[in-house]
């Protein structure tokens, strides 16, 4: 089992892991600051977005032997510090949040998933701001996720407070605008994750130190916000500024992740009403400081977190019945890790 983890500034490394959540080194693919990652599992591609002023996207492919082909120098993003990015469930085309211009890039995939051209195939900027100065003095794309039947593409814009949603031309391979949901003033979405029946999704708001919990319409491409409580438990210290990284679902939806940035926490909610609202059940330090992404192994067992200022990444064993974690051994030194991401390579396509 393989887990990749950017690095800002010292490459995307590859690590094996184990059942009781043992780390070991493999190799570091050479790609310049690294932030989030995704892997096409049927064609062994590995994409990340470089997060720097002039971004890009880069590639690397998992060989027969175990091996990563060099990413050489990617392509353009079109933006400055692309930050997030996913790929469409039928391999077609890559989507990029480029956050500080506050854009998203499409970039068209060849039938081997390799990236075609030197930049994307089409580039939405988004505009507006909000009313936190330092933050939201203009759009900032924060995370693109695609619906779960492939028809919608959705991005959390901190900047703007807004989620908005793309309807996905696959013939054509370009989005269209198609609903804009607003969150409240100041709120800062940032992440967010589908429960599994595709019927629900909740958004993690950074600035607002909050998360929603939306009914989502499949047929029709429609957010709703629903019941909005906190991300801290009632015992987090009020004087520590606190803003939540990342989201996560368990894979039998019956429990929620988020990482706490100020905290040094991971909060565990549990999922109720068949996903309609969140209770919160535990906060949990994170073994670090700093916890940039948190990730659930495939099977559930484990859960990684990437603690950024404390140069590691910890690892938790899940009690699949509780949702409770309970850290295993010391964390993994990596210098400055942005994010985690478990590999489940398959056999290639022809």
């Amino acid at each position: 089992m393989i887990l990749a983890i950017g690095a800002y500034g010292q490459g995307l490394h590859v690590v094996e892991y184990d059942a009781a959540g043992r780390l070991t080194p493999v190799s570091t693919v050479p790609i310049a600051d690294p932030s989030y990652a995704a892997f096409d599992a049927d064609r062994g591609v590995l994409y990340s977005v470089v997060e720097q002023t002039d971004g890009r996207i880069a590639a690397t492919r998992l060989g027969p032997d175990g091996t990563w082909s060099d990413p050489g120098e990617g392509a353009s993003t079109k933006g400055a510090h692309p930050c997030h990015l996913a790929v469409h469930p039928s391999g077609s085309h890559l989507f990029v949040a480029n956050y500080s211009s506050g854009s998203v890039a499409v970039f068209p995939l060849d039938a081997h998933g390799g990236i075609t051209g030197s930049e994307p195939s089409q580039l939405i900027e988004h505009q507006g701001s909000g009313p936190v100065p330092d933050r939201q003095e203009g759009p900032h794309a924060h995370m693109v996720e695609v619906s779960p039947d492939g028809r919608f593409v959705l991005c959390a814009d901190l900047g703007t407070d807004t989620v908005y949603v793309y309807a996905f031309d696959a013939a054509a391979g370009t989005l269209a605008p198609h609903d804009a949901v607003r969150f409240p003033d100041g709120s800062g979405p940032r992440h967010l994750a589908f429960h599994g029946s595709g019927r629900y999704a909740y958004v993690l708001n950074e600035l607002s130190d909050t998360i929603a919990a939306c009914s989502y319409d499949p047929a029709e491409g429609r957010l709703t916000p629903g019941t909005t409580i906190p991300v801290r438990t009632d015992d987090a210290s009020p004087d520590i500024v606190n803003y939540p990284g990342a989201i996560r679902v368990s894979a039998d939806d019956r429990f929620v992740y988020t990482s706490n940035r100020g905290d040094d926490a991971i909060a565990v909610f549990g999922v109720e009403d068949s996903g309609a609202t969140l209770r919160p059940l535990d906060s949990v330090p994170c073994g670090g400081a700093w916890p940039r992404d948190i990730v659930l192994s495939p099977d559930g067992g484990l859960l990684f977190a990437a603690n950024q200022l404390s140069d590691s990444v910890a690892v938790f064993q899940v009690d699949r019945a509780s949702g409770s974690l309970t850290p295993v051994g010391e964390p993994y030194p990596v210098p400055t890790p942005s994010s985690v991401l478990p590999i489940t390579p398959s056999r290639p396509r022809p």
